[in-house]
């Protein structure tokens, strides 16, 4: 299927602040105008939602009552967010369309060339790009405790663990333990049936469940949760952020990604895919950081990924 997009230096995009919007919106997706209006579609929602906060959840379901809707939709990672078959948005299936694996190819296939259109623009929005990246880092990491000799990871919310095939560690076996909890039994299931083979223990848990202390899994010189804080108020991250730290060995790494405020993406991920995260500012992670004893950390750092979209909390325990 072949994208079609206008010649943008001769066509005239009216500014999307109008009240037509989203008919605008519509009616260029009809004519084959997919990615231009996509930008501005994108920037207009994010732009309402900053400049309009008391309105904003109004104009968002406004937006799911306009035909605008039955056009995104079409997108198979668009109407996974929306649908929620496994209860929530941002599964480990919607990960994986992200990364290209699993069922991404099987989702493309079975959409419309419009849907399909939409599905490879979205892997250029900042928020793919930003998972992608925290794939790679993850990977990183996990190689790099892989380096003290007999070492362990925790993942919590664990997903499809795709990070591992990125891994020279984990596909050369170097290390002694990987753990990965999940409360979704289907995400434990991929990772039994793919992962195993490569010494991966998946591990069935909550975040409850680690916070009521109903887990003895010991300490590891990695701990990380991938997706999991976006969905956290401040007083749970703050005790998963303790009890997570407590899993360290001495001079272990323990990694909180979050997505930062100013996402580019939350209008639209708000309104036509109905997934709402808890999004964090660098100074609100290092919060997190000053929940630890802090003459148990050897070194602490917050920073963002190359797009601006997931900020990172990343501690070093003291030896």
């Amino acid at each position: 299927m072949q994208t079609i997009i206008a010649n943008t230096s001769t066509t005239f995009f009216p500014p999307l602040t109008t009240t037509t919007a989203l008919d605008f919106a519509s009616d260029q997706l009809r004519s084959g105008n997919i990615a231009p209006v996509l930008d501005d579609l994108f920037d207009d929602l994010e732009a309402r939602r900053h400049e309009e906060p008391a309105e904003w959840p109004a104009y968002a379901r406004t937006c799911l009552e306009h035909p605008l809707r039955a056009l995104l939709h079409q997108d198979p990672f668009t109407y996974r967010a929306f649908s929620k078959p496994r209860g929530y948005a941002g599964d480990a299936v919607m990960m994986d369309y992200i990364y290209g694996l699993g069922e991404a190819a099987q989702a493309a296939r079975e959409a419309t060339p419009l849907g399909r259109t939409i599905f490879r623009y979205m892997d250029t929005r900042p928020s793919a790009k930003a998972v992608r990246y925290r794939r790679r880092l993850l990977a990183g990491l996990i190689d790099r405790v892989a380096q003290r000799g007999d070492a362990g990871v925790l993942a919590i919310a664990a997903g499809h663990l795709r990070e591992t095939e990125l891994s020279t560690a984990v596909q050369s076996g170097a290390l002694r333990e990987f753990v990965a909890l999940d409360q979704d039994e289907n995400s434990l299931a991929v990772v039994e049936s793919q992962y195993a083979r490569l010494g991966i223990r998946a591990v069935p848990g909550s975040v409850r469940q680690i916070l009521a202390g109903k887990f003895a899994l010991g300490q590891y010189d990695l701990v990380y949760a991938a997706g999991l804080f976006d969905y956290l108020n401040a007083p749970v991250a703050a005790a998963l952020t303790r009890r997570m730290f407590d899993m360290v060995r001495p001079g272990g790494l323990m990694l909180i990604p979050n997505f930062r405020t100013g996402t580019r993406d939350r209008g639209y991920m708000e309104s036509f895919m109905d997934w709402h995260l808890i999004y964090r500012s660098d100074a609100e992670m290092w919060g997190l950081a000053s929940a630890l004893r802090q003459e148990d950390v050897a070194d602490c750092q917050v920073f963002d990924d190359d797009v601006d979209t997931i900020t990172y909390l990343l501690v070093t325990k003291t030896r």
